[in-house]
């Protein structure tokens, strides 16, 4: 139901120091956020709290129609959802436990590392943090499914948050005149083969079919049921639908009934992850050995 991945986490600041002792007091504060806060956080920084009050109270049903079904799920029954994810959320927490206690050590290790190596050249260590993270005389930029770019002078603070979860990822978190960058822990013991994402190269095949491109950029500009988009390219409608079918696999489409058509939207959010995915799967490394 999320618009971005987690998108959640935006409530965890790392100023917020009264969080920071234990999973359990995060999922506490998740669990006490009025429910505009709540759908606020699962919908993302796109959606602003006025769009999210008109479609809570009804004011304009309309609004819900430029929504995912999911989502609009999440508008129309947001305390029902919100029972639901905190109940994932707890039923998780005894496997996450587990992790926590095989890496934390790692973690608090990589803290007073990270503390030492600031202490000793700051440029010199934020500036390797990741290759997609540059750091310039005047401002920092992070280069993901778009650059993010941020001027020293609108900044108070860079926060470098560590994660046994982030490599290789690029993460950026963004707070009221801060930022914070994640900062890749390592973890020996582990000894992992390089391989090729397979949704990577689920959205690599559907987009590789002309026809099928062809119909998901049609699909990005305006939603066309089946029978439309069999006039629209030529071909019959079986054949829309095996492209359609591969399309949604891959979450570059989305449905919605309308009476009795079906019509199909292409998520143009999805497609610019594919820059992020690609990114990084190219910093992935080939091969990595603890005992290197």
């Amino acid at each position: 139901m999320t618009k971005e991945f987690l998108t959640i986490m935006d409530l965890f600041s790392p100023r917020n120091h009264s969080i920071s002792s234990s999973v359990e007091a995060g999922l506490e504060l998740i669990e006490k956020l009025s429910t505009e806060d709540f759908v606020h956080y699962m919908l993302g920084i796109d959606y602003d709290r006025g769009f999210i009050e008109r479609c809570l109270t009804g004011a304009d049903q309309g609004l819900l129609e430029y929504l995912k079904q999911e989502q609009r799920l999440l508008l129309q029954q947001p305390e029902k959802t919100k029972r639901q994810f905190m109940q994932f959320l707890f039923s998780y927490l005894p496997y996450f436990s587990k992790e926590q206690r095989r890496f934390e050590p790692w973690i608090i290790r990589s803290v007073h590392e990270i503390q030492e190596k600031l202490s000793e050249d700051p440029y010199s260590f934020v500036s390797n943090i990741h290759p997609r993270f540059h750091v310039k005389d005047t401002y920092v930029e992070f280069h993901k499914a778009k650059n993010y770019r941020f001027s020293y002078s609108d900044l108070q603070k860079i926060y470098v948050i560590p994660s046994t979860f982030v490599y290789p990822h690029l993460l950026l978190g963004i707070f009221d005149e801060s930022i914070s960058v994640g900062y890749p822990v390592e973890t020996p013991g582990n000894t992992e083969k390089f391989t090729v994402p397979n949704d990577l190269i689920k959205v690599m095949k559907a987009l590789s079919d002309p026809t099928r491109a062809a119909i998901l950029k049609s699909l990005l500009h305006h939603p066309y049921c089946i029978q439309q988009l069999s006039d629209l390219h030529g071909i019959s409608e079986p054949a829309v639908l095996k492209h359609i079918k591969l399309l949604k696999e891959t979450g570059l489409v989305w449905s919605e009934r309308r009476g009795y058509y079906i019509f199909y939207h292409g998520d143009q959010s999805r497609l610019e992850m594919l820059t992020v995915e690609l990114h990084q799967f190219i910093d992935m490394p080939h091969y990595k050995n603890s005992k290197e």
